[in-house]
């Protein structure tokens, strides 16, 4: 049985909450940063909608757009006001989901680190960010760089030794969906039947006439989708279903 409504954001309940994800006097979606100095910590949603909170780790050869992933999930739009990666960030996307007869918001935490700080901060990383309660791990490649896409076998085949058996999470940048692209449908189907994952999917042009919330709602789906199956039982029992 599919429990989860991944439409629903689109119908009248789901517009209805909508609302609360953005700032008023500018209607862009608020920002939950890593460095938190408003006590409003998530969406101002009725106290009866459960919270689940999710580490998800981003990995991926440098410039493939890991940071853009991120910001793009987050609602922001402006280049200006998210800076390259220079060390360590967490970002706190939160996002509605419709299972069974309820709503569950889901927290995702994104940690996001660069190469170069992965060298820098070798002593303290793999205790902080990978081995510390992850839930996923997110390998990030982009359609023009076959290199980056050849990475996400190996790159997934590191992160086998984490406790707590982490999801895997692949979404691939600068997908152009009407021209071709160095990765061709054929190499994404062969890994995902391999690993038994589905590639998500960013659009290069990043143009749409709809609102940023909706447009990003497939890949945020997506990732609640892939979490939801991995935890389906401990999500069930906190909505009092099972």
């Amino acid at each position: 049985m599919n429990a989860r409504n991944m439409n629903w954001l689109s119908s009248a309940e789901g517009e209805s909450l909508v609302h609360h994800f953005y700032v008023t006097s500018s209607k862009k979606r608020r920002f939950y940063g890593a460095i938190s100095i408003c006590i409003l910590e998530r969406p101002s949603l009725p106290s009866s909608i459960e919270e689940v909170t999710y580490k998800i780790f981003v990995i991926g050869r440098s410039g493939v757009g890991k940071t853009s992933v991120v910001a793009r999930l987050a609602g922001i739009l402006d280049s200006n006001g998210y800076t390259e990666t220079s060390g360590i960030r967490k970002t706190n996307v939160f996002w509605p989901v419709k299972i069974w007869d309820k709503v569950v918001l889901f927290k995702l935490q994104f940690w996001d680190t660069s190469e170069s700080s992965i060298k820098k901060y070798t002593h303290i990383l793999p205790v902080c960010v990978c081995k510390d309660k992850v839930d996923a791990i997110c390998s990030v490649f982009s359609f023009d760089d076959a290199s980056s896409f050849n990475d996400i076998p190996y790159l997934m085949n590191t992160m086998t030794t984490i406790k707590g058996k982490p999801a895997n999470i692949v979404i691939g940048t600068k997908f152009k969906p009407w021209s071709s692209s160095t990765i061709d449908e054929v190499q994404i189907k062969d890994v995902e039947d391999k690993w038994n994952v589905k590639v998500i999917k960013i659009d290069a042009s990043n143009v749409s006439v709809r609102s940023e919330m909706i447009d990003c709602s497939y890949q945020l789906n997506a990732i609640c989708n892939i979490l939801w199956n991995r935890d389906k039982e401990f999500i069930s029992k906190l909505m009092g279903q099972v």
